[in-house]
């Protein structure tokens, strides 16, 4: 697939993502949910996922999410908990009214198992990939 095409599918794939979930509740939750969407729920694998320092992560991620944020179909806002700093990920406004959502990535049915995983703890979610994925399945 050309390089084009292939980030236009993963920001189709991350929009429709978060209009099915809602919001996301930090960086490395989101980074785990596509994950273990690629590997358990057998969505599309548009993101490569290499060993980091919570587990699986994906550059190609981290970048589809930042040209969202900066050509405005994203918001990122911090949440202050303490002495820490939660990033919660949503669909914009004007994505949300104006960006006709693609549907054709996430069934309907794996979405709400994506939004039951939302819901746990982080430190339960990096604890099972860690568990079954780490670290024989990634390489570095």
């Amino acid at each position: 697939m050309p390089e084009e095409d292939q980030s236009s599918s993963r920001k189709a794939f991350i929009l429709e993502l978060l209009s099915g979930l809602g919001k996301i509740e930090g960086r490395t939750k989101l980074q785990k949910i596509v994950f273990l969407g690629q590997m358990e729920l057998g969505l599309p694998e548009f993101f490569k996922f290499d060993k980091y320092h919570y587990g699986p992560y994906s550059w190609e991620l981290t970048e589809t999410i930042e040209d969202l944020i900066a050509t405005g179909y994203i918001k990122e806002e911090k949440e202050h908990c303490g002495d820490f700093v939660t990033y919660v990920y949503k669909l914009s406004d004007f994505a949300q009214s104006e960006v006709e959502i693609p549907s054709e990535y996430i069934p309907g049915d794996k979405i709400e198992t994506l939004k039951k995983l939302s819901e746990l703890p982080r430190s339960a979610i990096i604890e099972y990939v860690y568990r079954k994925y780490l670290p024989e399945r990634l390489t570095a």
